[in-house]
Parts: C-alpha cells; sequence; structure tokens
C-alpha cells in the first residue's frame, strides 16, 4: 500500500546546517492507524520486604492493610494504596498470585525471581527476566535495548540482588543508579572525536567476536555432550554481545532525542529519597516519550536491608530504623505509612504516564507498568502484592480487585502480559494458564 504524502516516518529527523534532530512523535506519523501499531512498552517497579497486612484483632490498624478487604469493581483503597485513587480505572490489584517454586523459600530470596519465577531451590540458577524477553523482542527498534535501575546499581550477591533484571542464561544484569550517568547515557551525544573512536572500538569488537565465534564453532564436535551444551551457551553469549555490537554500530550515527537537561535535577542522590526516586521516574518517561527505548525495570527498594534504600523511611522520618526493620512487625503504622509513601511515588509515574499524549491515546495506554514486591510479609512468599497498570491499547481491562482463592501462578499473568507484546512463548514462569480474566472481550 503506497505511504500517503503527508505521512512521516517515526524516525524522521530536521537536517540543517550540519546537525539532526529527531522529532517527537506527531500525527503525521501515524499512519491513520490503530493505537496498537504505536510503540509497546514495558516497566517493572520492586520494593523489597514485602508490606503491613495487620492483624485482625488490631482493628485500629485495618484501614492501613495493604490489600483492600473486599475484590471486585467495587473494592475501596485502603490508606497504604489511597494515593492511587485518581487512576483507580487504569490498574488492577492481585491477591493471591506467587511463583509457585519460590513458596518455600524464605522470603527475602525472592529479589531474584520476582522478574523470572525460576527455581533458585538448589543451586540459585537463575533465567530470563519478563523485562529482558520483552526488550529482546523489539531491541533493533530502539537505541537502547532497555534500562536497567535501581536506588542501590550493580548487582548485589545471589539471593539478595540489587537488580531485578538477567539476561537469556540467567546472569544478573548490572543496574544504573547515578541520574546523570543515566541521563547521559540517553541523551548526551558524543563529540566528533569520542565517535570516531567509538566507531572503531566497535568494528574490532565484532572482528574479535566474529573470530571467537568462528573458532568455538570448530571445537563443538570434538566435545562430550556435557561441554557441548556449555559451550553453545557461551556462543550463545557471544552472538548476543554481537547483537549489541551491530545495533550499537547502527545507532551510532543516528541523532538523539534534543531533550531539556535543566528540567532534570541530575545531582540527586539517595540521601534525598523522593526527588531522587522522582527524578528515576522521570528518565524512564522521558526515555518511553522519546522512544529511546521500549522497557526499563527499577527496584526501588532492595531486600533485607540491603544498601542505602533500607534507610529510606529513616530519613523521611517514617520510624528510627531502616525499611527491613519495619518489616518485621506486622503491626507497625510506620511500615504501612512507607507502604503508602512508595504508592505515592508509583502514583507520581501513572500521573506522568497519562499527561503525555500520542494522538488519541495517553502514554499510559501503551505501556503496561507492574509494580510489587515478592513477599507479602516479610519472609513469607506468598500473596505477593501485585499492581498491573496501563496498557489499554494493549487489550487489558482495569478497575478491579482481583482476588485468588487459592496460590495461583503468577507466571499466569506474565505469560498474558508476554502474549500482547507479540511474542508467542507457551509457558513462562511455571504458568498454569492465561489469566484471561484482565483481557478485553
Amino acid at each position: 500500500m503506497p505511504r500517503a504524502s503527508w505521512h512521516l516516518d517515526r524516525r524522521t529527523f530536521l537536517r540543517g546546517a550540519g546537525l539532526a534532530l529527531a522529532l517527537p512523535w506527531l500525527e503525521a506519523m501515524s499512519k491513520g492507524d490503530q493505537p496498537a501499531q504505536r510503540p509497546k512498552r514495558f516497566c517493572a517497579f520492586f520494593f523489597g520486604n514485602g508490606v503491613a497486612l495487620p492483624e485482625k484483632n488490631k482493628a485500629h490498624f485495618q484501614d492501613w492493610h495493604w490489600f483492600p478487604h473486599t475484590d471486585g469493581a467495587d473494592y475501596q483503597l485502603t490508606k497504604s494504596l489511597d494515593p492511587l485513587e485518581p487512576h483507580k480505572s487504569d490498574f488492577t490489584i492481585f491477591g493471591g498470585l506467587s511463583h509457585a517454586t519460590s513458596r518455600q523459600l524464605v522470603g527475602h530470596n525472592t529479589v531474584d525471581v520476582w522478574l523470572t519465577g525460576a527455581d533458585i531451590r538448589v543451586n540459585l540458577e537463575n533465567s530470563i527476566s519478563i523485562d529482558q524477553a520483552i526488550a529482546r523482542r523489539y531491541a533493533a527498534q530502539t537505541r537502547i535495548s532497555s534500562l536497567v535501575l535501581s536506588s542501590q546499581g550493580g548487582v548485589g550477591t545471589k539471593s539478595r540482588s540489587t537488580t531485578i533484571s538477567f539476561d537469556a542464561q540467567g546472569r544478573a544484569i548490572p543496574a544504573e543508579s547515578v541520574p546523570r550517568r543515566i541521563f547521559e547515557r540517553l541523551f548526551e551525544p558524543p563529540t566528533d572525536g569520542d565517535r570516531a573512536a567509538r566507531e572503531r572500538a566497535l568494528a574490532a569488537g565484532r572482528r574479535r567476536v566474529d573470530f571467537l565465534l568462528e573458532d568455538s564453532r570448530s571445537l563443538r564436535n570434538n566435545l562430550g555432550r556435557p561441554d557441548q551444551q556449555r559451550l553453545d551457551e557461551f556462543l550463545q553469549s557471544l552472538s548476543e554481545v554481537e547483537n549489541r555490537l551491530a545495533r550499537s554500530q547502527e545507532w551510532l550515527g543516528k541523532a538523539l532525542p534534543k531533550v531539556d537537561r535543566s528540567k532534570f535535577n541530575l545531582d540527586v542522590s539517595p540521601k534525598g529519597p523522593t526527588d531522587y526516586i522522582r527524578t528515576m521516574l522521570d528518565l524512564i518517561v522521558l526515555a518511553f516519550e522519546t522512544d529511546t527505548t521500549r522497557v526499563a525495570a527499577y527496584q526501588m527498594c532492595a531486600e533485607d536491608g540491603v544498601g542505602i534504600c533500607d534507610r529510606f523511611p529513616s530519613i523521611l522520618g517514617i520510624g528510627g530504623g531502616g525499611h527491613h526493620g519495619l518489616s518485621h512487625d506486622n503491626n507497625s503504622l510506620n511500615w504501612a505509612k512507607y507502604d503508602r509513601y512508595l504508592a505515592e511515588q508509583f502514583a507520581y509515574f501513572l500521573e506522568r504516564l497519562g499527561s503525555i499524549r500520542e494522538g488519541d491515546a495517553r502514554l499510559l495506554d501503551n505501556t503496561m507498568a507492574l509494580y510489587g514486591s515478592g513477599t507479602s510479609t516479610t519472609h513469607n512468599a506468598r500473596n505477593y502484592p501485585t499492581i498491573l497498570a496501563g496498557g489499554k491499547n494493549l487489550g487489558l481491562r482495569h478497575g478491579r480487585f482481583i482476588k485468588q482463592k487459592n496460590e495461583r501462578p503468577l507466571g499466569d499473568l506474565y505469560l498474558t502480559m508476554l502474549h500482547r507484546y507479540d511474542i508467542p512463548v507457551r509457558s513462562f514462569a511455571d504458568n498454569a494458564s492465561e489469566f484471561s480474566e484482565i483481557l478485553q472481550h
């Protein structure tokens, strides 16, 4: 079908005076198409240590129970979640979901498998996380395949990871935590000298990888089956490196989106939790809006007292101890107040996504945003606090609290989400079936 004369390609650039500037999304880029043809995005936000679920005999605390008291469409948000009230029609709360292989684990271990569902009870061997599965699907279409962020940074240690993202071999992906570096990676163009040096380095890197691939494959027939399997995993890793190098070369000469750096306070640190968290969220929003990436994962708070994020409550004046300490008193009002604080940050993110238009839709309508933890109360790896927001144009319907009578695999939800991203997997994270309850009919 011929393209209309007024239609602009999504990657159209303004060129002049030796400069190239990426345009924002314009109506002329839509081809008069359906919203589902616009970029599909995904983000996940994790907090450790579970949530406050006061005992029933603590009646004066019941308004601070994280989960609503009744399910269905007529539920009422408690004080722990009522900052989300303006967005109630844009999200679903789930009760009774968990990874079947994790239910017998000490709860703090579940940070490693919240997005993967891997069985790490024997050897801590992980698998790909859902964010990376989606990133692989759309990697060729964006400059950055995914943003992997955390308030602590790095990877931490097994079972106490400071990242929630894992690659196809189950290896932890280091998280970025410094806003200035994140901004520069996303939006700062290299100088001419830097670009030339980078081009040479990328070309040399591809040649080395090609040589290693050829040399390694020639060894395969001389190895036993266990070694062949290990070699195949190694070759897969090399192939992924080669693909990343090729993508980097392809994007190196293309214009970066022009953004106003002055609108961001890039000198924030986790010592000021609210400004820091919201700057991280703003960077995700901007990366989505400019189509620099379509996938992001952010560990807002780590598990088990790990890192500076454990001190967020005391910095904020919510109790005198750390987040992990609060989580050991299920009837602590301070713990519930910190749950509310985190919900306020997620509400801020939804407000930002909902305020940005893409044609006749909102950025939120083309984005699934997952928010939750891998434990309910501390050390209890069941009944994960889980919220899924957005995705109207991806076929989701919201506005309910869906509570399971018995524990149900979180993988059911993940499988359903993957299918909305046109990823034809038959299983993910030990799922039993699709989660049809959240789909539009």
